[in-house]
């Protein structure tokens, strides 16, 4: 079962962008890059919210007018990072924020890494845009 806010479309195909917190800049730009063409050809960009990558990804995506889907490791309406507060409100408005857990369940160090499986597997692919050896 998972739980959203906003309005997930699991009816277009999807691609997954996702990478480091710690981006360098050319990762950011690419990052955002990617998310707006795959968006202006009307696919779904998913990643997790997270600072860095995943950040860049959404952003790129809605600012080319296209969906994106966030999968937190938390409750959907639990602002993680809170640096993602603005970002958070704005994927609620062009997408969703979808979660296993439900409404109000806090971050976890041991749900990031499990939220990884759904990311995937809303996606028909995994673009890994930048990330440490």
């Amino acid at each position: 079962m998972l739980f959203a806010l906003g309005e997930p479309d699991f009816t277009r195909p999807a691609v997954a962008l996702v990478g480091t917190r710690q981006a360098s800049e050319y990762g950011l730009a690419m990052a955002g890059h990617l998310a707006a063409g795959l968006a202006r050809q009307g696919l779904v960009v998913v990643s997790g919210m997270d600072s860095g990558i995943d950040t860049a990804a959404h952003l790129g995506a809605v600012e080319a007018g296209g969906r994106t889907l966030a999968v937190l490791g938390c409750g959907p309406d639990v602002v993680y990072p809170k640096a993602n507060a603005q970002l958070h409100a704005r994927l609620r408005q062009q997408g969703a924020v979808v979660a296993e857990y439900p409404l109000g369940h806090p971050p976890d160090a041991g749900t990031f890494p499990r939220r990884n499986r759904l990311i995937s597997g809303l996606s028909l692919g995994t673009v890994v845009v930048e990330a440490p050896a």
